[in-house]
């Protein structure tokens, strides 16, 4: 996966759209759009649609500029976005599109191509491209104009339909669920809209959205997300509101869920039982997804809304059976992924080999090595927002928030050949009397005694405690918690 994550609660949160009613006009157009999370004002994105000509075909380029301005923690969150497509109104879809995303000093680039039925991806070292096959007919999504749900919508009695859509983020072809919800009428921006409401579903991710289209161009014009993520057609007084500082505001409340207990000592949470509510996206889940050792959940999932109860009680484990080090899982196909290298975590990284195997030296088994290296990240990686990124920006900047910290640790594993992974979830914290926030930790794998968490992030190094609810395994930019309550119902201490 070629992904572009740096803040992926806000980045998903923003959605574009282009208004016009000749795709191919000759004149260029510019629109504007607020974004809210929480009820608060906290970016805009501004929208051009430039003709021109290329190889005698009339082709538009979209170019969309966002920017997200507003605190989180503690800390700044200053996100911005380029996107830009070129789009054939004949094959009603991008033939290019590329992509730059900066938060602080982090800075990631994508771009891809169409050829024929595949999506060539710009690979991670120059000159390389991997090939993304595409089912004939997909629809090449833009995020601005959806000519396809005018088509098969308006003007008939179709209840729900689902396509394949190619995510230019994610560079993957999901199955998205559209189900016609109703007519309704907008005011935005001074103009009025007779618009289509729908909500959608990924089947992969489980992102979920309310979406505005207007009957007459396709254009999303407001988009509702769980997690009270709202982006809807504005004036360009919006870019002045956004940028000013006094206006910022904090976004802690959106990651961050109060619940009705106050524990001192998190760490020794040795088990919690906790009723939660709450429409997580990033992967579909399923109530078998969620039961998973050391945590039992009863309850219902329905579109990704999960409503029930978790027993939390993990275990620390003592060693006993760990695989020789360095180990060998080459055998095991179900552990390639955990063993390989992406753009977050660079596992194949010469400096973050090095490392790795400066801190192993001399291990005993793979259990010592890992616990070595989750120590190495706990003491030596400072707390931050935005922090590094990815592994490696992480480890150049010794600092970065949960995920960061999860990246490193899941590259440092895999340069020595003990399988990781990032997973994600909601954990604890007696902060304002007792929340849960969304978070991030890992999994290292110990042969027979099968995957171990642990938590860089809060040096639980070796251990996690049973404040941490675990969703599931990260695997797309869309990863949100969006939870509604956490109530503990009973929790015991160690001591």
């Amino acid at each position: 996966m070629r992904s572009r994550r740096i803040t992926a609660t806000l980045v998903t949160a923003i959605a574009l759209a282009w208004l016009t009613t000749a795709p191919t006009a000759r004149t260029s157009e510019e629109y504007y759009y607020g974004i809210e999370i929480g009820g608060r004002l906290c970016g805009y994105a501004r929208v051009t649609a430039v003709p021109l000509r290329k190889d005698g075909h009339e082709l538009i380029q979209l170019t969309h500029e966002s920017v997200i301005r507003a605190t989180l923690l503690g800390g700044p969150v200053d996100v911005r976005m380029t996107l830009t497509y070129r789009v054939d109104p004949e094959m009603k879809g991008f033939t290019e599109h590329a992509s730059v995303i900066e938060q602080g000093p982090n800075r990631m680039a994508s771009a891809l191509r169409i050829e024929g039925s595949r999506a060539l991806v710009a690979g991670q070292k120059p000159g390389e491209e991997d090939a993304v096959d595409l089912p004939p007919d997909v629809v090449l999504a833009n995020t601005l104009r959806f000519p396809h749900l005018v088509a098969d919508f308006v003007g008939t009695d179709t209840a729900d339909k689902t396509y394949h859509v190619f995510d230019g983020r994610d560079n993957a072809v999901r199955d998205v669920t559209y189900t016609r919800k109703g007519s309704e009428t907008l005011t935005l921006a001074g103009r009025s809209f007779k618009t289509v409401m729908f909500d959608s579903l990924d089947r992969r991710t489980g992102v979920a959205a309310t979406v505005w289209i207007d009957e007459e161009t396709g254009v999303v014009v407001q988009t509702r997300h769980p997690g009270q993520r709202l982006t809807y057609l504005a004036g360009p007084d919006i870019v002045d509101a956004v940028t000013d500082p006094v206006r910022m505001p904090d976004l802690s409340g959106t990651i961050m869920t109060p619940t009705n207990v106050t524990i001192r000592n998190v760490r020794d949470i040795s088990y919690m039982k906790v009723r939660a509510s709450m429409r997580p996206s990033g992967l579909l889940l399923t109530p078998d997804a969620l039961n998973v050792p050391g945590q039992r959940f009863e309850g219902a999932v329905k579109d990704n809304a999960v409503e029930g109860v978790f027993e939390i009680g993990h275990r620390r484990y003592d060693g006993s059976q760990a695989p020789p080090f360095p180990p060998d899982f080459s055998h095991d196909p179900g552990l390639r992924e955990y063993l390989a290298s992406s753009e977050l975590i660079q596992s194949d990284d010469p400096v973050l080999i090095a490392k790795a195997r400066e801190i192993t030296n001399g291990s005993p088994d793979a259990w010592e090595a890992a616990r070595r290296l989750s120590a190495g990240v706990g003491n030596n990686i400072k707390g931050a927002i935005p922090g590094g990124g990815s592994a490696r920006g992480t480890f150049d900047q010794r600092a970065g928030e949960c995920g960061g910290h999860s990246f490193l640790m899941a590259a440092f594993a895999r340069a020595v050949g003990i399988p990781a992974r990032a997973v994600w979830g909601a954990m604890y914290t007696p902060r304002n009397g007792g929340e849960f926030g969304q978070h991030a930790w890992n999994e290292v794998y110990m042969g027979a005694a099968g995957w171990i968490p642990v938590d860089t992030t809060i040096t639980e190094t070796d251990y996690v405690d049973s404040g941490h609810i675990r969703v599931g395994v990260f695997q797309s930019l869309a990863t949100v918690l969006n939870a509604r309550s956490f109530e503990i119902l009973e929790h015991r201490t160690e001591r």
